[in-house]
């Protein structure tokens, strides 16, 4: 009975904030987020409940989490509402297509973070049986959306992050937790349940751990000692028990463990595992281990293996080993960040040494962009300007992420040639494909170019503005879209920045 007079009341108070809301309305726009906040704070608890009623009536969610907070002290019914929804989108015969599936991946995890906030902390062991719900339920959950974008498996993993913190608060025979892992795992198909293996440790003990290690690498030795006659039904299992391993090596942060689950099926590691064992050592702070499988060369791949090398004799305080190594990772790419790696391991004579080579190198280079990029990072800015006005022809416009980037940080060297020649990259590498998504973007570069125009005294060697614009005026008059946006009259956003990369 109390219920009812109590909501009677509430429906009352409608009225009064319908009335509010009314005269809030014309304010809204003038009224700041902080301002706001102290009028809020200043309504008495009727009025705030009005208001809550209100947007009940007008919207879904706050509804339900209304109705959550009134069953916030009966567990049982709060959970009981929680597994009504789960059984909807099992019984749900809709497909999810693509475009729809972020806000349906939003709406799982929005739907496990309720129960971890509302409903664990009363009931845990509540908490878990609907995860373990949700996690059995990913068959529906795959089969019925597409999910290229992999939001179902973001939600899923967030699925088995809640399962092992409900289970950890929860009351269980010794040794019981290990069994329903394995059992979990062992029933995967869509490879969304490694969490339950990757982060063991916020459940399971070191020796619960270790006993799974031991179980998956038995079944790996059974399965490995077959004879090849059925590739497929050997293959796979292993796959998942090797898989298994590795998962676990992460979350005993063991390294040997990897070790272990990679020998067993490659005898002799591919430079791709290498990397991944060597990784391991250094990521556990074990640098010395990594030391073991970064005996080259790699091949295609002796760049990873010199970047791994350097990390660990750095680790390992071995710096004048390290800066050798690092000055041939810097020789054969001349990036700024190599360029670094390599000053950090050097006294400042060194150093000094080292951007004399740096400038040395960079004279003979045939990438004007990358040694623009060093001679500015060195301070060289007149060398940087003249390396990218000599070799425009060689520019590649549609390194958009580079050449951007690039320009404005000739732009604010005033270095008005350097930025003329790369705009102009950028610019003629859009209309020479003919690429409309990014003619509005083209469009920026032509009014940017028209600006430097008048702020440079003299572009010689390159071509003369006049020349230019009527150039691209003759090559290009076609492109009506394009010149619909030079001249302001095409508004709508067709494209975006990363577009320029397409």
């Amino acid at each position: 009975m109390g219920e009812v007079v109590l909501t009677v009341k509430l429906m009352k108070m409608v009225k009064t904030i319908a009335s509010l809301h009314r005269q809030l309305r014309p304010m809204q726009s003038k009224t700041s987020p902080d301002t706001l906040a102290s009028f809020i704070r200043q309504q008495g608890a009727d009025t705030l409940a009005s208001i809550l009623i209100e947007m009940a009536e007008d919207h879904g969610a706050v509804h339900e989490r209304l109705v959550r907070l009134q069953l916030s002290r009966q567990p049982k019914a709060l959970a009981a509402a929680f597994r009504k929804k789960l059984s909807a989108w099992k019984r749900s015969p809709k497909y999810i297509a693509y475009s729809d599936v972020g806000d349906f991946g939003r709406e799982l995890e929005a739907w496990l973070g309720q129960i971890e906030r509302e409903l664990m902390p009363q009931d845990p062991a509540e908490a878990l049986a609907l995860a373990e719900a949700f996690i059995q339920a990913d068959e529906v959950f795959f089969n019925h959306a597409d999910d290229s974008g992999g939001v179902i498996g973001d939600a899923m993993r967030t699925g088995c992050l809640l399962w092992l913190r409900a289970a950890a608060r929860c009351e269980s025979p010794a040794g019981a937790w290990p069994d329903r892992i394995s059992a979990l795992v062992a029933a995967d198909q869509y490879g969304a349940r490694e969490t339950l293996l990757r982060q063991a440790d916020l459940l399971l003990s070191e020796s619960e751990m270790r006993g799974l290690v031991a179980a998956c690498g038995s079944q790996l030795d059974a399965l490995t000692a077959l004879p090849s006659t059925a590739p497929t039904q050997v293959t796979w299992p292993a796959a998942r028990a090797s898989a298994a391993l590795s998962l676990l090596s992460e979350s005993l942060r063991d390294p040997e463990v990897l070790v272990r689950a990679t020998l067993k099926r490659s005898p002799t590691p591919y430079p791709v595992q290498k990397a991944s064992l060597a990784e391991a050592f250094l990521k556990y702070g074990r640098p010395e281990g990594a030391l073991a499988w970064l005996e080259g060369p790699w091949e295609h791949l002796e760049s990873t293996r010199e970047h791994l090398l350097a990390q660990s004799l750095t680790a390992l305080g071995r710096t004048d080993e390290a800066s050798v190594v690092r000055q041939h990772i810097f020789e054969a790419s001349l990036a700024v960040s190599d360029l670094h790696g390599w000053l950090n391991l050097l006294p400042p004579l060194g150093q000094a040494h080292a951007v004399s080579r740096a400038r040395q190198l960079a004279a003979s280079h045939s990438n004007p962009v990358a040694v623009a990029l060093l001679l500015l990072d060195i301070g060289d800015d007149a060398a940087a300007e003249q390396a990218l006005v000599s070799a425009q022809a060689a520019l590649q416009g549609r390194d958009y992420g580079t050449l951007v980037s690039l320009a404005e940080a000739l732009e604010r060297r005033d270095l008005w040639k350097g930025t003329t020649a790369v705009y102009r990259a950028l610019l003629t590498s859009i209309l020479d494909r003919g690429y409309s998504p990014a003619y509005r973007h083209a469009a920026k570069y032509w009014a940017k170019l028209q600006a430097l125009s008048l702020k440079a005294s003299g572009l010689m060697p390159l071509e003369p503005p006049d020349a230019f614009e009527g150039r691209i005026c003759a090559q290009h008059k076609r492109k009506s879209s394009f010149w619909a946006h030079v001249n302001g009259q095409r508004q709508a956003d067709d494209g975006n920045e990363s577009d320029l990369q397409a």
